[in-house]
């Protein structure tokens, strides 16, 4: 009887349509957030090319949607260094590696654009790249801002099998002055790519965008909705609306980035070998911390070694066997080799060495030296320097070339260099207006419910730092800069300029505390929600979206 009777009340219930709840509950509203985060950082993250196929790639995109999650600021500004590189290596590749002018006829009006502008440091290495052309150094492509930042991200290495970097690793990846060293007097060992063969490794697909561009849309249409019928946002919805806007910021910068390339190109050959060896010997070993943002780096070999040419010196030095496997070296004392004179200087081991290589690579200038000064060189030592040799007999700058080159295993996001001190205020500018606008979000809850009176002051002051921070830290970094161009007027300008610099680390610190706190508080708030909170706005239930 009371299955019969609730089978004809169940009858009797039945209608055409039944509407959705017109509320919501706590759950809904962090899963909302979370799946909106989620989407728009993992969508917008395009990791680097590792020098062989990892399967650790899923890893690396995780650790970065982690920082794109918590520190977004840290993910803007390490798309923008790379954007900066990508845009720089366009422009300059294309000056020393000339197209056919049907090719360079396809060339993009954003990378005229970019072209058109008038960066001294770009400038100075245009002219340096410049050259007579014959038939021969013409290409087949041109070089674009596609081209730019698959350079950037460690699309072009060097087979190193000959001399592993780190000890471990044979593949050096080119960085973009390893790039103009090469551009500049071994062009044609570039290879010459078209850019839709980068493209067809590139997996970015329509659907994940669109999936993107949907979500967004809703929960932008939401929060609108919400504010002009007068219900209340949760603090979590206002953070996720920031985060998610610092996400779409990294998605625009890396709009032509390649995405997830799985391979980069190898660089084969003799000539690959030497050049491998040489910017190992003349580079700085790196590693990177602060996901990159300060690479740590130890000294380059060099600066261990006085090179010259035999012709220079009256002794030529030692002529080593190439079966001998160590050679014993006294400060001053020297190894002839492909022309060139290589001679140990007196000096203590490196001490950052142990920390860059580790101890079971650590090079030779990085290890505690005997009592009497002395050295043991390996027959993997003398091979480097045979083909760095090799490879300074082929270029203008020998072993003192005019820009740092630094050298990782990885290369990409993880040990992305800073800004030349040319464009660093312009770039800083656009970094510090995005910044802005990242913070104009925590303005809307300056009047929402908080638990108590003290968290709703902490937010507002909060909201306070996140945006006025930016300016803050601009403003002090300009006056650095006009204090260092008129530093013939400013006596100890070192020591002023420290002073400036310093002021930045307590703004830091309160600029992470304030971020630190908008997140607790956003949480916190979710069990001090008042009821309009969860009323949902007239037409968003019908808006297609991920919960």
């Amino acid at each position: 009887m009371c299955t019969l009777a609730a089978r004809n009340a169940s009858a009797a219930d039945t209608g055409p349509w039944r509407p959705d709840p017109t509320f919501r509950g706590t759950w809904g509203i962090i899963s909302t957030c979370l799946s909106t985060l989620v989407i728009c950082v993992w969508s917008a993250i395009h990791v680097d090319i590792p020098p062989r196929h990892q399967k650790r790639s899923f890893v690396v995109k995780v650790r970065w949607l982690i920082i794109g999650l918590f520190a977004p600021d840290v993910l803007l500004y390490t798309a923008l260094c790379q954007a900066f590189w990508g845009w720089e290596l366009s422009r300059n590749m294309s000056a020393g590696l000339v197209a056919e002018q049907s090719a360079a006829s396809r060339v993009t009006w954003q990378e005229r654009l970019w072209r058109s502008i008038r960066w001294s440091a770009g400038s100075r290495l245009k002219a340096g790249i410049g050259r007579t052309l014959t038939g021969s150094s013409i290409r087949k492509n041109a070089w674009t801002l596609t081209h730019g930042y698959y350079a950037a991200m460690g699309g072009f290495i060097l087979d190193s099998s000959s001399t592993p970097v780190f000890g471990t690793e044979t593949r050096l990846v080119l960085s973009h002055n390893m790039m103009a060293i090469i551009v500049k007097n071994v062009p044609d060992l570039i290879p010459d790519i078209p850019e839709d063969r980068i493209r067809q490794q590139s997996k970015s697909n329509e659907l994940a965008k669109a999936l993107l561009v949907l979500q967004l849309v809703y929960f932008s249409t939401s929060c609108a909705a919400r504010l002009a019928q007068e219900l209340p946002l949760s603090l979590l919805e206002i953070w996720t609306l920031a985060h998610a806007l610092g996400a779409i910021f990294v998605y625009v910068i890396w709009w032509k980035k390649p995405y997830d390339i799985p391979e980069p190109t190898l660089i084969m050959g003799d000539r690959a070998h030497e050049f491998a060896a040489y910017f190992q010997v003349i580079g700085l070993p790196t590693i990177p911390i602060v996901a990159g943002i300060h690479p740590f780096s130890g000294y380059a070999e060099k600066d261990y070694l006085r090179v010259a040419p035999c012709e220079l010196l009256e002794d030529t030095g030692i002529i080593p066997d190439e079966e001998q496997m160590t050679v014993k070296l006294l400060p001053g004392e020297s190894i002839q080799l492909e022309g060139y004179t290589f001679a140990i200087r007196a000096k203590e081991a490196d001490p950052f060495g142990r920390r860059v290589f580790g101890t079971t690579h650590c090079p030779w200038y990085a290890q505690e030296r005997d009592s009497d000064g002395s050295v043991s060189i390996s027959r993997a030592d003398i091979l480097r320097w045979r083909l760095a040799a090799r490879a300074a007999a082929r270029i203008s700058e020998s072993w003192w070339p005019t820009d740092v080159v630094r050298y990782t295993k990885a290369g990409g996001l993880g040990a992305s260099e800073g800004i030349p001190s040319a464009q660093a205020l312009t770039i800083l500018g656009i970094f510090a207006t995005l910044l802005i606008a990242y913070a104009l979000p925590h303005f809307l809850g300056w009047s929402a419910a908080f638990p108590t009176p003290v968290e709703r002051m902490l937010w507002r002051v909060g909201s306070i730092v996140v945006g006025v921070f930016p300016i803050t830290i601009y403003a002090i970094l300009i006056l650095m800069f006009l204090i260092n161009g008129c530093s013939f007027l400013v006596e100890d300008v070192n020591y002023v300029l420290f002073g400036f610099f310093s002021l930045c680390f307590p703004f830091i610190a309160l600029y992470i505390f304030a971020n630190m706190f908008t997140l607790v508080e956003s949480l916190r708030q979710l069990f001090h929600l008042p009821d309009g909170a969860f009323l949902l706005p007239e037409f968003s239930a019908y808006f297609p979206h991920f919960a």
